[in-house]
């Protein structure tokens, strides 16, 4: 299966207000069912350094953060491309992690963000994260036929349309394991980090742990 390139339907700017977040509503709720959350949250909690400031990229409206912050009693700050709501729960900053500086923090986290960017971008995000972070969680999809599968009989059909057309397409979009593990390699060269990269059973998500 080829990388797709198509645009998801939840990256147009113009989308009313409402519909966003209903989407991120149920975006929040696909990460608890996938245990996406809780994987995250507990590699926050085992980390051998007391973490006291997250960092989410890409956080949408803050969800992930939210938990953290309620679960683990740390500081938080979000960066997303979309400018948050008033209703969001954390603080979040609008700007492009790629290019634009990022607030410090002992940790920065990106769930499913990953397979939005080109391997370029995803070389200078790491590279941009370095700078301001000592550890990069990236928990992203894979691209693989068995989870565009289990993805569509048993998730799909409990969302709202939007996301269960975008659901297929970010597995689509998604970097295999040896892409993911070429691409850090890349990443890693010139920044002296050291990663661990892990898959989970059946393909439902992949997580890059990076240290400097």
């Amino acid at each position: 299966m080829e990388r797709s390139i198509a645009r998801e339907l939840l990256e147009d700017s113009h989308l009313p207000q409402h519909v966003v977040a209903r989407a991120y509503r149920d975006l929040d709720r696909i990460h608890r069912w996938l245990g996406n959350t809780a994987a995250i949250l507990r590699l926050l909690r085992e980390d051998p350094v007391p973490v006291r400031r997250v960092l989410d990229i890409g956080c949408g409206h803050g969800a992930l953060l939210d938990h953290a912050r309620r679960r683990l009693g740390v500081d938080v700050v979000g960066v997303d491309l979309r400018p948050a709501p008033p209703s969001a729960p954390v603080p979040i900053l609008t700007g492009d992690a790629v290019v634009d500086p990022l607030p410090s923090a002992d940790v920065a986290v990106a769930v499913c963000l990953a397979h939005h960017l080109s391997e370029a971008d995803f070389i200078r995000l790491v590279h941009n994260v370095s700078r301001s972070c000592r550890r990069f969680i990236v928990l992203d999809l894979v691209r693989h036929r068995l989870p565009l599968v289990l993805f569509r009989a048993f998730l799909a059909p409990f969302l709202c349309r939007l996301n269960g057309i975008d659901g297929l397409t970010s597995v689509r979009r998604s970097y295999t394991p040896a892409e993911m593990r070429r691409v850090i390699g890349m990443a890693l060269k010139e920044t002296g980090g050291r990663v661990r990269h892990t898959v989970a059973p059946l393909y439902i998500r992949q997580v890059v742990d990076i240290s400097w």
